[in-house]
């Protein structure tokens, strides 16, 4: 868990969010943290001032519902706000912290990719003056590092033995990311845009791809066109992993509460990435030794090329990876722990493969296909998830 933050902060009603309480320490406010009924908001001379009255109103009652928990009634006041007032920096600081859900004295929830990164973040720096920008700065420092206390364990490796062979998976922290593409990264699809994601719990990904070894000893057969113990399994549908899956969690030998799935789209992008926003978790140019793509050859052992920040391998390329979710437009604005289309003819896939063009494996990229599809491209690799 990660530590309260603590503030000194005069005339506050409510726990206000953790980003315009910082600013306030930062030009050295002093006093207590008092429950007065007629508080205000921080005070003008930190902060650009706002061009109206309206839009000042509607900034304190912004305030207000952030002091009451009341997150999609401070969304509704700041967008109001920056309608008035679009350039008023501190309303996207506003913003940011009900989409969050940051408050007083404490971060509710795991966001493990830089603050900075953040769109309102972006459009608060944008807007601020030279001063309040130095503040915000700051501040997204400060996060980092109390963030980097709370997620030690991203990328932390657990075993489990089935069928004597070892499966090694890595944990991958809750937390929210920018999924799909921004509009002007090249060869962008046009079913990527993007929105924020949050996922409110952690779960255990497979640091490799399925291979044909884990594959036999649990199902007695091995589909794949190309063989090898080490190499990923190949030419299995959707359906067909579901039964692996299924025979898997009959097993009971999954962690106590957790249960194999099949990762859903947003926890693939989200692992895929780990807290990276370029086209691949290594930059926006892809290598051949960086991954198996380009049809230049077969499948590779698993492993055998560099990990990403989360210490998942071959995330781009190899194999296409069944996703659990039903294939389907992304639903507008920002959503938690979403699970795809709730009714379509296909399932999604990921990663690009050893026969994929390089645009193919980029992070945001989405293929499907029909769940009883098989091909000597296409593959899977599990997770842990909490029942």
């Amino acid at each position: 868990m990660m530590k309260k933050i603590t503030f000194n902060v005069p005339n506050l009603r409510y726990g206000l969010c953790a980003y315009l309480v910082f600013l306030l320490l930062v030009v050295g406010c002093g006093g207590t943290q008092g429950q007065n009924a007629e508080s205000e908001i921080p005070p003008k001379a930190i902060r650009p001032e706002a061009k109206t009255p309206e839009a000042e109103a509607l900034m304190k009652r912004g305030h207000l519902s952030l002091g009451d928990s009341d997150w999609a009634k401070a969304v509704e006041f700041f967008d109001r706000v920056l309608d008035a007032d679009p350039e008023y920096a501190p309303a996207y600081i506003g913003l940011l912290c009900a989409e969050l859900r940051v408050r007083g004295e404490e971060l509710l929830g795991d966001y493990p990719a830089p603050i900075s990164e953040h769109n309102h973040f972006k459009r608060a720096v944008r807007f601020a003056d030279a001063g309040y920008k130095t503040k915000i700065e700051g501040f997204d420092k400060k996060i980092r590092e109390r963030l980097k206390e709370r997620f030690g364990d991203a990328g932390k490796r657990m075993t489990v033995t089935i069928k004597d062979v070892e499966y090694a998976f890595r944990r991958i922290p809750a937390g929210w990311f920018m999924m799909g593409s921004p509009a002007d990264e090249p060869n962008r699809g046009n079913n990527e845009s993007q929105r924020q994601v949050t996922l409110s719990k952690g779960f255990w990904m497979l640091e490799t791809e399925v291979t044909q070894g884990m594959w036999m000893s649990v199902m007695g057969n091995n589909p794949s066109s190309n063989k090898g113990l080490n190499l990923p399994v190949t030419d299995v549908s959707w359906n067909d992993c579901q039964e692996y899956i299924k025979k898997l969690n009959e097993l009971k030998v999954a962690p106590a509460g957790y249960k194999f799935s099949l990762p859903t789209e947003a926890q693939w992008e989200y692992a895929c990435r780990a807290g990276t926003t370029t086209a691949y978790y290594f930059d926006d140019m892809l290598t051949q030794q960086q991954a198996n793509f380009g049809g230049r050859q077969q499948t590779r052992d698993v492993g055998s090329y560099p990990a990403n920040a989360w210490s998942l391998k071959d995330m781009h390329g190899n194999v296409w990876e069944w996703c659990q979710d039903i294939y389907g437009d992304y639903p507008s604005g920002a959503v938690t722990d979403p699970t795809g289309a709730e009714r379509g003819s296909y399932c999604v896939l990921r990663g690009g493969s050893w026969d994929s063009r390089a645009r193919y494996c980029r992070s945001a990229y989405r293929s499907y296909n029909d769940p009883e599809h098989r091909f000597s491209d296409l593959g899977l690799r599990l997770s842990l998830v909490l029942e």
